[in-house]
């Protein structure tokens, strides 16, 4: 399946006190190690910041949000508008050992349902999960009406399908695999691990 790759970095990094997407693991930033992981499965791949001055990189083209300043949906929403295939696999930039045997997992459970996302702990993982061009009306929608709380989204308008941990496990650690560094602390767990995975 031909699949576009976004990579969400439009987060505040207030945890973290600096740019999280910059995170140093393994002499690499984190935003290094999943644009290099996307190269390997992406034909197209995107990177939506509303500094795109930051993220101007070979391999990679980045956009703003079509509506700024309102958040991880209008990240998603923009990701959808710029991508130039059907499906996308979304994630945040502060996912440094995502699994790109399970992206293709989820992929291939697109079907014809509007997204597939993972769930870890009783919670949805709406930033690591694939989209169908399909939600870009909803999405738009969504942010000209205000309506800017993902998970209601998800739980209210898209047909969804969800990922349970038990459907993952065959990948590896889950917690680690889905592990956001945006944080000092997670940031040192993440050197730590790091070995594993990269």
């Amino acid at each position: 399946m031909l699949c576009s790759g976004a990579i969400l970095a439009g987060g505040k990094s207030t945890r973290m006190k600096f740019n999280k997407a910059f995170a140093a693991i393994a002499d690499k930033s984190v935003y290094q190690i999943i644009l290099e992981k996307f190269q390997l499965y992406f034909d197209d791949i995107i990177t939506i910041s509303n500094e795109p001055y930051l993220y101007e990189k070979p391999g990679t083209s980045v956009f703003p949000d079509v509506y700024p300043g309102l958040g991880p949906v209008a990240g998603i929403h923009s990701a959808l508008y710029h991508a130039r295939f059907e499906a996308v696999f979304v994630m945040g930039c502060d996912m440094p050992f995502m699994n790109m045997k399970l992206v293709e997992y989820l992929l291939d459970r697109l079907g014809s349902y509007d997204c597939v996302v993972p769930e870890i702990d009783g919670k949805l993982q709406p930033l690591s999960a694939v989209y169908s061009k399909k939600c870009l009306p909803l999405l738009t929608d969504c942010l000209s009406n205000d309506r800017l709380k993902l998970i209601r989204i998800y739980e209210e308008e898209l047909n969804a399908k969800i990922i349970s941990e038990q459907d993952m496990v065959a990948f590896g650690n889950i917690h680690e695999i889905f592990m956001n560094v945006n944080d000092p602390a997670a940031l040192e767990l993440a050197r730590t691990i790091a070995g594993r995975y990269l």
